[in-house]
């Protein structure tokens, strides 16, 4: 099984004269859903699917609950999540206060296994994008992967 990726032609915005170069984008083959895997998780073990469910579910609301209170929360072979925030900056830390704090959101660190996953990865090139489409699916910026949004919903 390959990573499908299409190519996009992305100009550069500090320096708009120069012709724009190509980058890949991932493009997902599919969506594994929380029933899809409460199921396989089912199929896998000894469980029922709705006990998968109900861990998850507990599992979900204990994350919440530690991540709300500044904790990282580490699960031993899946990785970390832990809570980070961006703020304006203040001239001195005296005039600094929470009402500077502009964002929190969630990063998550992947175990070695799957970091090591990621180099072993096959590639499968789809098609090329026509219009320039920004960043949405990845490309040469580091690839949020989707790391930069919220897995706690």
């Amino acid at each position: 099984m390959a990573v499908s990726y299409s190519v996009s032609a992305r100009k550069n915005p500090a320096k708009p004269d120069e012709a724009p170069k190509f980058y890949a984008q991932t493009k997902a083959s599919g969506e594994a859903d929380f029933k899809t895997l409460t199921r396989a998780a089912a199929d896998r073990c000894t469980v029922t699917a709705s006990d998968a469910k109900a861990v998850l579910d507990s599992l979900m609301t204990t994350m919440q609950d530690k991540l709300a209170n500044g904790e990282i929360v580490r699960l031993q072979d899946l990785g970390s999540f832990r809570v980070v925030i961006g703020s304006k900056g203040a001239v001195s830390e005296d005039k600094f206060n929470s009402t500077l704090i502009t964002k929190a959101r969630i990063v998550f660190t992947p175990c070695p296994e799957l970091k090591s996953l990621m180099k072993t990865l096959s590639f499968k090139k789809t098609g090329v994008v026509t219009k320039s489409s920004g960043n949405e699916g990845g490309g040469n910026e580091g690839g949020g992967g989707g790391l930069d949004e919220n897995p706690l919903g």
